[in-house]
């Protein structure tokens, strides 16, 4: 049985901190749920570690498995050994290391998009990327002060939904020049914006657009200029009594209504709820 290497035990304490993680490009995932998410999609993976009691397990050895058909270094390590790199209680000892690619440039002119704006807690933004892959998003903007998507605790939260959806760097010139109206300078995206304020998404017409960008912002400190200003505010309905919703959840519930609008606008199917859980 292998000895984890003390090259691997450095880079995995570098990639706790945010900074590690952008000097190294690299991240670490943890446990075989994520893990096996990891090797089935697009995004590279160094290495994989398993621990060596869990590799006599189904799930282990089809990660082990799963590696050398891939071509990707797989070891295995003490189990106690493995845990010491995670940073969960009580963590099942499958770590994996990982390139992230570096978030996408795009124009935003085309498409239905979650925007998440100075977005701090990091389940909040794993929850969110995890709702707009669920429901058909084509990609997340993380926008300026937004938490590292590649945080673990986001990677989590996210139950893999980091390594599918396309994560996109915010464009300059979203938000054009009109105080009400939501297009962007290209006169196609809808800018809508997640406001306690606001009106329910299937009174406001933009929502029934086929382009459209939804803007969540701070948990604290909402959406900030100058998004906070243009585009239409949209609202999910709420009891009397009740000022707001988490905006993890808020963003998810109106993710959902503004694809389930839009695709009964357009033709298109829409969320169903028929994926996993």
């Amino acid at each position: 049985m292998n000895r984890i290497s003390q090259s691997k035990r450095r880079l995995a304490r570098r990639l706790r901190s945010r900074r590690g993680r952008e000097r190294e490009g690299s991240a670490l995932v943890e446990g075989p749920g994520l893990v096996g998410e990891a090797l089935m999609s697009p995004v590279a993976v160094r290495w994989v570690l398993v621990g060596e009691e869990y590799g006599t397990r189904e799930r282990g050895r089809a990660i082990v498995a799963r590696c050398a058909d891939d071509g990707v270094e797989a070891d295995v390590a003490p189990d106690g050994e493995v845990r010491d790199l995670c940073s969960t209680d009580a963590p099942q000892p499958v770590v994996a290391c990982v390139r992230p690619p570096p978030l996408e440039s795009r124009s935003l002119e085309r498409g239905r998009y979650l925007l998440a704006g100075g977005v701090q807690m990091p389940g909040n933004l794993g929850t969110l990327i995890r709702s707009a892959w669920a429901f058909g998003l084509d990609g997340a903007v993380i926008g300026a002060g937004t938490v590292d998507p590649w945080n673990p605790k986001v990677v989590r939260a996210s139950a893999g939904a980091v390594f599918h959806l396309a994560l996109i760097g915010e464009p300059a010139g979203l938000v054009g020049d009109g105080d009400r109206g939501g297009a962007n300078e290209a006169g196609r995206l809808n800018v809508l914006r997640a406001d306690a304020g606001g009106e329910p998404p299937e009174e406001v017409d933009e929502a029934r657009a086929r382009d459209w960008v939804l803007v969540v912002g701070n948990e604290g400190g909402g959406i900030s200029p100058p998004l906070g200003c243009r585009g239409r505010a949209v609202a999910v309905p709420l009891a009397a009594g009740v000022d707001s919703l988490n905006v993890a959840v808020a963003g998810s519930i109106l993710m959902y209504e503004l694809m389930r609008i839009g695709g009964a606008e357009d033709g298109r199917s829409a969320p169903n709820g028929g994926g996993r859980t």
